[in-house]
């Protein structure tokens, strides 16, 4: 079975669009005077919203809701490893607070798993959005009729500016299990490095994607130093499946953060789906001694790193 398509639905979902596409609890906009800052907004599951004065990314875009916020095959549910698991319904376990698309530059996709782009995301996003996406998934993703889609190839920066802010952006290998055949049978996404500047003011932030800390993508992160702010997937979806867990838990978010030291720690990826089995309540008895940054917000929050 071809990776990738392990998981994915079989077709796409007739949902109806968001009701809210506008009015999200954001941070307010900033003036030509105000200090320089990056506003993370989690939007549930890995999507965010990543702004730094006019610059927007949108990450991950899911905006399904209810019993039926996407298809995808279950990775919790035992399944034969050679035909695949059944795909079906998954449900969100809380309100989607609404983004504006209209204010959003670019899409940065670490995989195309549907609990990353669900299908609701598919038909409300314009299909001349750029789109930042690993290797193996542009293809697919034009087919479904997006015009705009560059591939972020490992270890190769991309630079992206507006107005007076530079983004430098280098994606990093992302290994969805500890067991090589079965991150090899998921297939490799990306984890993204972010570099945000406007004048002399600069953040950094790490961004995993669904990845462990792996011998592979710690050697990667080899001579980027200490992000600012790490954003780890976390959820341990799959420990009940025959893939075993397949994204991380809060000693593997606690692993990375003794090899990386950085200032904050913001964990998504938790709480929004039935998908993700593992309470994201673990974190802070993981993470004790180890940092005083944890930022562990609700869906919905804007968090603000000057």
């Amino acid at each position: 079975m071809k990776r990738r398509s392990f998981l994915k639905s079989a077709g796409t979902m007739s949902l109806a669009a968001p009701a809210i596409l506008t009015g999200i609890s954001s941070a307010p906009a900033r003036t030509a005077t105000g200090s320089p800052r990056l506003d993370i907004t989690w939007l549930g599951g890995a999507t965010m919203l990543i702004e730094c004065s006019d610059l927007t990314l949108l990450t991950d875009p899911a905006f399904g809701e209810g019993e039926e916020a996407f298809r995808m095959g279950d990775p919790n549910e035992m399944f034969d490893l050679a035909t695949g698991p059944d795909v079906v319904a998954h449900k969100r376990l809380t309100p989607f607070r609404g983004v504006d698309l209209s204010r959003v530059d670019q899409v940065l996709l670490s995989h195309l798993h549907e609990d990353h782009f669900d299908q609701t995301a598919e038909s409300a996003i314009d299909p001349d959005m750029p789109f930042l996406v690993p290797s193996h998934d542009r293809e697919r993703l034009t087919a479904k009729g997006f015009t705009q889609v560059q591939v972020a190839d490992w270890m190769k920066p991309h630079v992206i500016t507006k107005g007076d802010v530079t983004l430098s952006l280098t994606a990093l290998p992302a290994e969805h299990s500890e067991n090589p055949e079965i991150a090899s049978l998921l297939g490799p996404g990306n984890g993204y490095w972010l570099e945000i500047r406007q004048g002399d003011w600069a953040k950094s932030v790490y961004w995993t994607g669904d990845t462990f800390p792996t011998p592979n993508v710690l050697d990667a992160l080899k001579g980027f130093g200490s992000p600012d702010v790490f954003i780890p997937h976390l959820g341990g979806v799959g420990t009940s499946g025959p893939l075993g867990q397949i994204s991380m838990g809060a000693n593997h978010a606690a692993d990375f953060v003794d090899k990386l030291r950085p200032g904050k720690v913001l964990p998504i990826h938790h709480s929004t789906y039935a998908l993700y089995l593992e309470p994201v309540t673990g974190l802070p008895t993981a993470l004790a001694g180890k940092t005083q940054g944890l930022d562990l917000v609700s869906e919905g929050t804007c968090v603000s790193y000057v």
